[in-house]
């Protein structure tokens, strides 16, 4: 099946305003969209706002099958909007049904497609029902792709070795005879015990000092990072994320309805002079200062410190997400930002989703005690505490040493896969993909070369790879705004070391400089080679 955006990037390019099929269902010359109105004030991205408006012309009969559009080109000037912005409003058409390519390339409303059927998508305004919040359906209009199961899925652990034998006794034995308190009510802030031995495992790897008193148990990073949001932040309060950045963060701060505020991050971590120009009257700043994500870069010292000098003279709070940080392969261990506040203006995340496993779902907050004690208070009437079941058994796996012995184990693992996967793309695409320096974490970024993106974008490349089964994500999928970069982001915390080579071979073959020979592999079909050879013919035109 030929890939969508490989043919979008083709289409327009024919000068023939009908192609050769039945004439009595074509119109006499390819319909524009230069009536439709754009609201540039909404949340709802102009791609899906796009798509919306002509998927309701093909419901309404407005737009009958084999309606042909004017090149993407022509229809992003009538809009003012970018090309990339149109193309990905006809790839979503595509792949729905709505629209599909004539033999020369002209994008059209495919003949399948069924006139007052109600429309698939939940992101437009028109699917979306009318009891949910603008702050909900700008949620819902985010553009990510989640929950793929992949050998390359970034920060999934590997759960192989992890000592269930241990985890199980500990947790028959906690649970065999509890003591009746254990049993009823936790704090909101987390047991006693799980606490103090939270405050010991960070200063024993990370070298941060805190106290159990300083300690907030968690249902994960996203969980408190959407308790957070709504302690500190009012609706439409600015807070600066990093560009690119996590999405999933960003998540739970639209779902509190605030204003995010894109900074770039550059070799050294976030920008911080650019973080104040365009939002000196911020009230919140995530970071991920250990091990960027996605891009991998560790914030220097000089821009910590003009971080937190601001923050301080601001009243502004930073959120410190220490992203994989466990998982250094070279060198020292960072020194965490909150080991470097004297203000108690770092509110430190950890999680133990990514040592142990994710549906531990257990994480914790290191904050000042003042933080501490109005974050209890207020969880108490919302949420009352985390899941009592693992808590005790957790707090009993650290007291005997397994998460340590763990950890260790699993660093010495994941440098090697890390090693395989960077010889594997050096050996086979050096000269498609540029490995960052990156030594942190559970996966890299390669950038595309100034080869690559000729050839194709990122998304693209996903896309081709996922038709042959390999799911990789696209670096530009982490951007707020415009991507700056085109890259693919592995992980590899599942990545057996054995795999790394021909998996890479694979994925060479598919959309490397050498994918001309992408036709031996099975899981492509010719028809898509020969796209993909056109979509190169049509960027060197």
């Amino acid at each position: 099946m030929t890939h969508p955006e490989v043919r979008l990037a083709i289409a327009g390019r024919s000068n023939n305003h009908l192609c050769a099929m039945d004439k009595s269902r074509q119109p006499n010359k390819r319909v524009s969209l230069a009536g439709m109105h754009i609201d540039r004030a909404s949340a709802v991205p102009l791609h899906l706002q796009i798509a919306a408006h002509i998927r309701g012309c093909i419901l309404r009969g407005v737009f009958p099958a084999g309606t042909q559009f004017l090149g993407s080109r022509e229809i992003a000037r009538e809009l003012g909007c970018s090309r990339t912005v149109v193309l990905t409003a006809w790839d979503l058409l595509y792949a729905e049904g709505y629209l599909e390519s004539t033999p020369r390339g002209s994008v059209m409303v495919a003949s399948v497609a069924t006139p007052h059927a109600e429309p698939p998508s939940v992101a437009s305004p028109a699917a979306v029902p009318a009891h949910m919040s603008k702050r909900w359906q700008s949620l819902l209009a985010f553009d990510y792709e989640t929950n793929w199961p992949s050998e390359f899925s970034p920060g999934a652990p590997d759960i192989s070795t992890f000592p269930f034998k241990d985890w199980s006794r500990l947790l028959r034995q906690t649970w065999q005879n509890p003591r009746e308190q254990e049993c009823l009510d936790l704090p909101p802030e987390g047991h006693p015990r799980l606490r103090s031995e939270i405050a010991n495992f960070l200063g024993s790897v990370r070298g941060l000092v805190c106290s159990p008193e300083e300690v907030v148990v968690t249902s994960g990073t996203s969980g408190a990072l959407d308790f957070c949001s709504r302690m500190i932040l009012d609706p439409g309060d600015e807070v600066w994320v990093e560009e690119p950045g996590f999405v999933e963060a960003r998540w739970a701060l639209t779902a509190a309805g605030a204003k995010l505020v894109p900074v770039p991050v550059d070799d050294k971590g976030l920008v911080v002079s650019e973080g104040i120009r365009r939002a000196p009257g911020a009230r919140l700043i995530v970071v991920t200062p250990s091990h960027q994500y996605p891009l991998g870069v560790s914030m220097g010292l000089e821009r910590r410190l003009e971080l937190l000098d601001w923050a301080n003279k601001n009243d502004v709070w930073v959120i410190e997400d220490d992203y994989n940080s466990e998982f250094r392969h070279q060198d020292s261990m960072i020194a965490s930002l909150r080991s470097l506040d004297r203000e108690g203006r770092v509110i430190y995340f950890g999680t133990f989703s990514k040592i142990m496993m994710p549906n531990l779902r257990l994480g914790y907050i290191v904050a000042n005690r003042h933080f501490i004690d109005g974050f209890s208070r207020g969880r108490a009437r919302i949420d009352v505490h985390t899941s009592g079941v693992g808590q005790l058994a957790l707090a009993e796996f650290m007291r005997e040493g397994h998460l340590l012995r763990h950890l260790r184990g699993m660093r010495r693992a994941y440098a090697t896969r890390r090693k395989a996967l960077i010889d594997a793309i050096a050996t086979l695409m050096p000269d498609d993909l540029a490995v960052s320096a990156a030594v942190t974490g559970l996966h890299l970024v390669a950038l595309f070369t100034d080869a690559m993106r000729a050839r194709m974008s990122d998304r693209e490349a996903a896309a081709v790879l996922k038709q042959a089964g390999i799911h990789v994500q696209p670096l530009s999928q982490n951007f707020l705004k415009q991507p700056t970069l085109q890259g693919l982001v592995f992980g590899y915390g599942r990545l057996r070391v054995e795999d790394a080579s021909p998996l890479l071979a694979r994925i060479a073959a598919c959309i490397g400089s050498g994918s001309r020979n992408a036709s031996s592999d099975p899981a492509i079909s010719s028809r898509t080679v020969r796209t993909i050879k056109r979509g190169r013919a049509d960027r060197g035109a």
